[in-house]
């Protein structure tokens, strides 16, 4: 396959995406909300083309990545395809009044990943899944948003609220369980990230506000909190813009995989997947 051709299944897919947005079919945008939570690492595009082809993936990693895990691809399996970057440098020669100098230049090739479920071999470590419970990810969480420079504040006088974020300032409802404060955190924290830089962000608090919860969907459901039916809504505030949801997706994605890098950087599991899964994660 063609890099040109997994261009194309990617607009396919995300135009498929944007129609079932268009007609109010919430479910289709949860269940790729999911696939972005399990497949964080990996670009907006690459993340839209493994859950196009194969939408009950659930790991995935190249052929010779399993075969370090200790596991094999099965004979006849069909490899989903992504596009994976390759970086490479042109020598531009200058006149005498100018330094050669090395030019970058990115092309993409189509490379192939398995889902688990097409492979067998040796047992991995059971993923840590937290079943409601944050456990030490809480911990990474405050640690992350006190290196950003935000401060953390517990009130009893949020109103019906039960998180605000003021500007390098989150509070937090007092009385909440852990799931629901580290939910309110990253949602609250996404505003900071997300929704600060006034020429940026969108003018309807609407989408800001989407943005944010499906960032908080995207974190809790990638280490395992039941979300329940987060970003319901989502479908009613584009009105057919495919641009629109486009930038918005990319932002809720790229603003996830910072979060969750932070919250999960000292686990172990995996770790030859999501190696392989950044070598390949700048692709469109």
């Amino acid at each position: 396959m063609k890099a040109s051709h997994a261009k194309k299944m990617a607009e396919q897919a995300f135009n498929k995406l944007a129609e079932s947005v268009e007609a109010g079919k919430s479910e289709k945008l949860t269940a790729y909300l999911k696939a972005m939570a399990r497949f964080h690492n990996y670009s907006l595009g690459n993340a839209i083309l493994i859950s196009f082809q194969r939408p009950d993936a659930t790991h995935v990693a190249g052929f010779r990545t399993w075969q370090k895990l200790g596991r094999y691809v099965k004979a006849g399996s069909k490899g989903i395809a992504i596009m994976a970057p390759i970086v490479w440098r042109k020598r531009v020669v200058g006149t005498k009044e100018q330094e050669d100098d090395d030019k970058m230049a990115v092309v993409f090739r189509t490379a192939y990943v398995f889902d688990i479920n097409q492979t067998e071999g040796k047992p991995l470590p059971e993923f840590a899944r937290v079943r409601g419970d944050p456990a030490d990810y809480i911990h990474r969480l405050k640690e992350f948003i006190s290196g950003q420079g935000i401060k953390l504040e517990y009130s009893e006088k949020l109103g019906s609220a039960d998180g605000v974020s003021c500007g390098r300032m989150i509070k937090v409802k007092k009385g909440l369980t852990a799931a629901e404060t580290f939910s309110v955190l990253v949602h609250e924290l996404s505003h900071e990230l997300l929704h600060r830089d006034k020429d940026k962000i969108s003018s309807d608090r609407n989408i800001r506000e989407i943005e944010a919860e499906a960032v908080s969907f995207v974190v809790s459901e990638a280490i395992g909190l039941c979300t329940g039916t987060a970003s319901s809504d989502y479908v009613q505030i584009y009105n057919g813009d495919k641009k629109k949801l486009l930038e918005s997706l990319e932002r809720i994605q790229k603003t996830a995989s910072r979060i969750l890098s932070a919250v999960m950087a000292d686990k172990k599991e995996y770790t030859a997947t999501i190696e392989e899964q950044r070598s390949t994660a700048q692709a469109a």
